[in-house]
């Protein structure tokens, strides 16, 4: 029985080094996105007409991001259930730390966020959205249109509803695969193996593609670095 209190322990120990080992880095490393940005970006394109505003935003986005975002080929409408709504998503971007994203509601729909290691702002483009939020004291529910913006933070819960033809613009950062589970639970009940398949497809993708980028971009740095250095000698 010791042995299996003091085995436990030691995970217990491990497991919270390395949260807060990632949380650390999470915090110190450079980002691709500004938040800011995308909020002056994404509050601009809302309107009336989802196709307009999802075009404007993306080609806003794409003056200011282009090698960073997902090729406009490549991008395509996925379906999702998390938490139990009904939605589609459209990457824009994707990376271990960063995604970018837009979540579509055909019909109105409603679910739960569940617990994300992510900070997130979300911008209404068209439709609405309602929010709930998971606290002993909160007895309020908020309302958003378009051009609102909206922030879930890490480690918290709320229940959303969409209203139909919702378009709602995210952009977070954090462990983001650990949401992946949440984002493909839905599709797992569902019986839906294709729209896991095509969620990995286009994720896997851009994240090893932003992968590569960075490793030549460091890569640069560094050999630019080591020439600078021999000239001064």
């Amino acid at each position: 029985m010791a042995f299996l209190f003091t085995r436990l322990f030691r995970n217990i120990v491990l497991v919270l080094v390395l949260g807060s080992a990632v949380q650390f880095l999470l915090r110190i490393k450079s980002y691709t996105i500004s938040p800011k940005d995308f909020r002056t970006i994404s509050i601009k394109a809302a309107g009336s007409n989802g196709a307009t505003a999802v075009q404007k935003l993306m080609a806003d986005l794409r003056r200011s991001y282009g090698p960073h975002l997902i090729p406009e080929n490549e991008q395509q409408w996925l379906p999702v259930s998390p938490g139990g709504a009904q939605l589609r998503v459209k990457f824009a971007h994707a990376s271990f730390t960063e995604y970018l994203a837009i979540f579509s509601a055909p019909f109105t729909t409603s679910g739960r966020s569940g617990i994300h290691w992510v900070n997130s702002t979300c911008t209404v483009l068209t439709g609405s959205v309602s929010r709930y939020v998971d606290s002993p004291n909160n007895v309020n529910k908020e309302a958003f249109n378009p051009g609102d913006n909206l922030r879930h933070g890490q480690f918290e819960s709320a229940v959303y509803e969409l209203t139909a033809d919702t378009h709602l613009a995210c952009y977070g950062r954090g462990f983001i695969p650990v949401s992946a589970f949440w984002l493909n639970a839905g599709s797992i009940t569902n019986g839906d193996p294709i729209a896991i398949a095509r969620l990995a497809y286009v994720y896997g993708g851009a994240m090893v593609r932003e992968t590569m980028m960075w490793g030549q971009s460091t890569f640069s740095y560094y050999k630019n670095k080591a020439l600078n250095g021999r000239s001064e000698l």
